[in-house]
This record gives C-alpha cells, sequence and structure tokens, in this order.
C-alpha cells in the first residue's frame, strides 16, 4: 500500500478510536486536529507520518488538517494553484496592493511554489530573485522599486502558511 493509502486507512481508523479527533473534525476545529495529530498520531514508529511527509507524498504545500479532510472525505485536498491564489489574495487585500503590486506578489509566489531553489533564494532575502524572466515582463527590477509595500508583502508572504508548508518539501530537493 502507498504511504498516502496507508495515511488515509491510518487517520480514518485514528478518528473513529480517537473521540476527540472525530469532534474536532466534525467542527472544522483546523487548531485541536493539528495539535491533537502533533501529541497521538504524528512520528509513529510504524509509519512515522508527518506534515512534511503528507506534503512530499501528495505534492500540496496544504496544512494538516486539509490532509484530514481530503482523508476523511469532507473536503477535497486544494490544488498548489488554489493555495497560492488564496495567498496573494489574502496578502493583497490585507495590504490593499494595486494592480501592478499584485501582479508581483502573484509572479513571486507562483516562483517559489514551482522552484525549492527560488524559495531557498526568497526566504533568504536574495533579491537577485527578480531578474528573473517573469519579473522582466512586469518591468523588472527597477518596477520593484517602485513596489512601496514589497518589504511588508514579501515578508507576509514568508510567514503565510502556504510558505511555511512548502519549506519542508523543498528540503533535500536542491
Amino acid at each position: 500500500m502507498t504511504f498516502r493509502g496507508s495515511f488515509e486507512r491510518d487517520v480514518s481508523a485514528f478518528a473513529k478510536k480517537d473521540p476527540p479527533f472525530k469532534e474536532a473534525v466534525e467542527s472544522e476545529d483546523d487548531d485541536s486536529i493539528e495539535s491533537i495529530l502533533q501529541e497521538r498520531f504524528f512520528h509513529q514508529p510504524k509509519m512515522f507520518y508527518s506534515p512534511e511527509k503528507l506534503v512530499a507524498s501528495y505534492g500540496v504545500p496544504a496544512t494538516p488538517s486539509a490532509f484530514v479532510y481530503n482523508a476523511l472525505g469532507k473536503k477535497s485536498l486544494p490544488t498548489k494553484d488554489a493555495l497560492v491564489t488564496d495567498t496573494v489574495d489574502s496578502i493583497s487585500s490585507r495590504f490593499n496592493l494595486r494592480y501592478g503590486d499584485q501582479k508581483w506578489l502573484q509572479a513571486t509566489a507562483n516562483l517559489v511554489a514551482d522552484d525549492p531553489g527560488a524559495l531557498k533564494r526568497f526566504m533568504q532575502g536574495d533579491m537577485t530573485l527578480f531578474s528573473n524572466t517573469q519579473f522582466n515582463r512586469l518591468g523588472g527590477l527597477e518596477a520593484l522599486t517602485q513596489f512601496s509595500e514589497r518589504e511588508g508583502v514579501f515578508e507576509a508572504l514568508r510567514q503565510s502558511s502556504f510558505v511555511r508548508q512548502s519549506i519542508p518539501a523543498s528540503r533535500g530537493v536542491e
């Protein structure tokens, strides 16, 4: 049986035998789900499930609760594109970004979602990342200097759950 199949089977069995976990899933309490998983499900000797292994296995930097909902048939697992879009929309709203600045954020999020090396460079604040082709179409580094909120926006992207969940999956891939 595959890792994904084993996870889905085991998390279903866990939900049946652990009432607080089942209740957290039914009430869609993501914080409780993740806490219970950390305390009583992840890192067990048999399969040694972990958030990092789930991200790598499914190829989607989703939260542990998203994998649980998917395994239990409650919700479909979000696609990487949907996670990028949600993250960009959320950050754009929070900073009230102009259209051009939102395009910079979208291009950055797409690049770090698809390229582990770019993710590493972005996390390190390496500005040479922005010399890639997709940024030249947005006006290049000169246009980036006009993005007045960029430091706050890029820090929000670095702190987003999408990027934080992507980091473990990119380790060892470089």
